[in-house]
Order: C-alpha cells, then sequence, then structure tokens
C-alpha cells in the first residue's frame, strides 16, 4: 500500500508539474498560430485570377481591433448587387478564402487577414476576442463608402463563422441588420475551440489537460487583453436579426456538430452534409457550395 501510495503520489506530482508547464506554453499555440507563407507575387496572381470580366482591385488602409493596421482589399464588380465580406478560417489568411468569391460573381467582395497578422505575425490572435471588432471596423468603412447594410452580405469559415457572430451582433447594437451571413461550422465559444482543437491533438487525454487549458486561456487573455468569457458566438447569435445559414460537416471533430446545431436553434436554417470534417461541407454539398448560397439569398430575395 505504501508503494502505490509512492507511486500515486509521484504521478500526481508529474500531472501538476505537466499541466504548469503547459500552462504556461499553451497560450503561444493560441496567439501565435502560423499565417500562410506567399509571396507578394503569389498574391498578386491570386488577385489576377479573381479579376474578371472587368472586375478591378483596390487596396485600402483601416484600423481595425484595438488599432491594428489592416489591409482590406476591395474587388469591384460591374454593376455588383452589394458587397460580400469573406472572413477566413483559424491559421488561414485573406487570400485562402478569396476564391470563394467566384461563386458569387454579381456581388463585390471585401477580403483581409484578421488582426493584419499576414503583414504582422507578431500581433496576437484571439480568436474573436478583438477579430470581431476588425469586422465591425471594415463594416463602418464600407458604409462610409456608400454601402448601406441592405446590401452587405457576410460570408464565413470555422474561427470567420464564429467571428461574423460576434461582429453582428456588435454591429445590431447600434443599427440595422446586414442583408445575410452565410456560414459554415462556427465555434460556440472560446474555451469549447481550444478545447476542440486540441482534442485533435491529444485525443481522450485532452481531458487530463482542463487544468492546462483553464491556465493558458486565462494567460492568453491576460497577455492580450481580452475577456475570454465574452469571446461566444452562441450568445451573440441568440437575438440576431439578420438572415442567417449554416453548414456543418455530421464529421467535423474540430467545431463538432452539436456545437453548430446549438447555435442554430435560434436561427434554424442549418445544413448538415453526411461525411464532412472540418471545413469540408462546403466542398460537399449536395449541388456544390454555390448552388447552397444561391438557394438562401434567394429565399432573401437578394
Amino acid at each position: 500500500m505504501r508503494l502505490l501510495a509512492r507511486l500515486f503520489l509521484s504521478l500526481l506530482l508529474l500531472w501538476t508539474g505537466l499541466t504548469a508547464v503547459a500552462g504556461f506554453l499553451l497560450p503561444e499555440q493560441l496567439l501565435r498560430c502560423p499565417q500562410p507563407t506567399r509571396t507578394e507575387l503569389q498574391r498578386e496572381q491570386i488577385r489576377g485570377t479573381l479579376a474578371v470580366a472587368g472586375s478591378h482591385w483596390t487596396q485600402h488602409a483601416v484600423r481595425g481591433g484595438e488599432g491594428c493596421a489592416l489591409e482590406v482589399w476591395w474587388l469591384h464588380r460591374a454593376q455588383p448587387k452589394g458587397v460580400v465580406i469573406f472572413l477566413h478560417g483559424f491559421g488561414d489568411d485573406a487570400w485562402g478564402t478569396a476564391p470563394r468569391s467566384r461563386d458569387l460573381l454579381e456581388w463585390d467582395a471585401v477580403v483581409f487577414t484578421f488582426r493584419g497578422r499576414d503583414r504582422h505575425p507578431e500581433v496576437p490572435s484571439t480568436l474573436g476576442a478583438w477579430e470581431g471588432q476588425d469586422v465591425v471596423c471594415v463594416e463602418r468603412f464600407l458604409e462610409g463608402q456608400g454601402i448601406p447594410r441592405q446590401r452587405m452580405l457576410i460570408v464565413g469559415t470555422s474561427q470567420g463563422a464564429g467571428v461574423a457572430l460576434l461582429a453582428l451582433a456588435d454591429l445590431e447594437r447600434n443599427g440595422v441588420p446586414l442583408a445575410g451571413a452565410l456560414l459554415e461550422s462556427p465555434y460556440v465559444d472560446l474555451r469549447d475551440a481550444a478545447r476542440n482543437h486540441l482534442k485533435g491533438t491529444l485525443g481522450w487525454v485532452e481531458v487530463l489537460a482542463r487544468p492546462a487549458e483553464f491556465v493558458a486561456l486565462h494567460r492568453a487573455a491576460r497577455m492580450a487583453h481580452f475577456d475570454p468569457d465574452a469571446v461566444s458566438p452562441l450568445k451573440a447569435s441568440m437575438r440576431l436579426r439578420t438572415p442567417l445559414a449554416f453548414l456543418a460537416g455530421a464529421a467535423d471533430t474540430i467545431t463538432p456538430l452539436v456545437g453548430v446545431q446549438e447555435i442554430a436553434r435560434a436561427h434554424p436554417d442549418l445544413t448538415v452534409v453526411a461525411g464532412a470534417g472540418h471545413c469540408e461541407a462546403g466542398g460537399k454539398v449536395p449541388g456544390g457550395w454555390k448552388r447552397w448560397a444561391d438557394s438562401h439569398l434567394a429565399c432573401w430575395g437578394l
């Protein structure tokens, strides 16, 4: 019995030590998520492939959340119905999501990288805490250019979908709704997102890392000046008046279906794609993403 007690105590001390170490190391995984490495030539090539049929790009400097410098790119179409703001996922950038604009050729497209991290990777990522304000600032910039909210759409995936809900809640507190939002796999809240990302790496062992997650999130919040409990797309979605359509993969383990269903409870327009994993629903939805999007825009009279 004494040997077992010593063994248990040793394991407990080891787990406590690892928890403390992980709590100090994990914030970097959130705040310093890597960005895609793209050359200027690659960015120009992406813009070139999307600027078709007489359309053209303009570049704009916008101050986002916490005053971060955003490089906003606006693809102007001939006689557009309005403007679509495209929001990328965690670890991606503006140019990873920009190609989706090919599916909405009757609309202008606006893209930017959250927190300007494509140009300034030293700026911390906060999974919505400050990114939501980036969207608000870009929306207000567009309003300043004469685009009314009734002619603005948001298209977001994963982190971008959750951030869209946070931004919409802020915008609707001070004005009318937007024309609509097409959102794939939004996360429930910051704690759930961190937990699910770790599950993808650790599997069932993630349960043992819960204390480290708690410590890590609070350290990250202090380092990047935000309240982790305020980052909740679920709460933000509850009273939104902007028309919302959700898309989710039944096999998604990063933003599990149960969480998307919880968000969609207040806005029951959810399409579930069988067998689709994280960020795969848009490519596997029957008829394609364009058909899915067009059907919702038609229902919204757009």
